[in-house]
């Protein structure tokens, strides 16, 4: 019997989450899409309903799992798009942890309250810290040879994550972020081309979210 599953996450499509809702939509599971409000996950966070505090959270019937990674690996199983094979699971797996530990170098500039000190953050993220970053991922892309995905010979998980991530860091939203970071590095580039011309990913963005 297929499990009822709720995805929880704020109206965002950040790669924390969205890349999860698309692999149940792809693999055609039925979930129910849960965006609640700031208001509503400060009541979420006060009466200890988050595990740690944070979202997103699936529930799978009454079980409730947290942490992106997580959630990401489930859905991509349950939907086909996360390798059965050890050693491309591991693969994939790498790929994960690299989105979290790039957006973990964000965290800093984030919290950063002073104006001057963030500038000076963000300017070394955007000259430094990332170009070093999206060096390694295009060679872990060329690694996997000219297909355009970064494990396998489809679309996984790892391709949907990290398509989520670039477009958020080039998408013009953080402040002192070039929307042109990506243009030295043309294998990311196709691969953001690839994955936002897949079939399933073209579904979800065009459906009808008309109530």
């Amino acid at each position: 019997m297929t499990p009822a599953l709720r995805l929880i996450y704020f109206d965002f499509p950040f790669w924390r989450a969205e890349p999860s809702r698309i692999a149940l939509f792809i693999g055609d599971i039925p979930f129910e899409d849960v965006r609640p409000s700031r208001e509503e996950f400060l009541r979420m966070k006060r009466t200890g309903e988050l595990p740690y505090g944070q979202l997103p959270v699936l529930d799978v019937d009454d079980v409730r799992i947290a942490q992106s990674v997580a959630i990401a690996r489930y859905c991509g199983k349950v939907s086909g798009l996360y390798p059965s094979d050890a050693l491309q699971a591991a693969r994939c797996d790498e790929l994960l942890d690299t989105a979290t530990q790039i957006t973990q170098d964000l965290g800093p500039s984030m919290r950063s309250k002073d104006p001057e000190e963030k500038a000076r953050l963000r300017q070394n993220l955007a000259q430094k810290i990332f170009p070093r970053w999206l060096g390694m991922l295009e060679a872990r892309l060329e690694a996997n040879g000219d297909n355009g995905f970064f494990v396998g010979e489809s679309l996984t998980m790892a391709d949907l994550i990290i398509w989520r991530l670039l477009g958020w860091l080039r998408g013009g939203i953080l402040d002192g972020i070039p929307t042109d970071l990506l243009d030295p590095f043309p294998g990311l580039l196709g691969h953001q081309e690839t994955v936002g011309q897949h079939p399933g990913v073209v579904a979800w963005m065009t459906r009808d979210t008309t109530p």
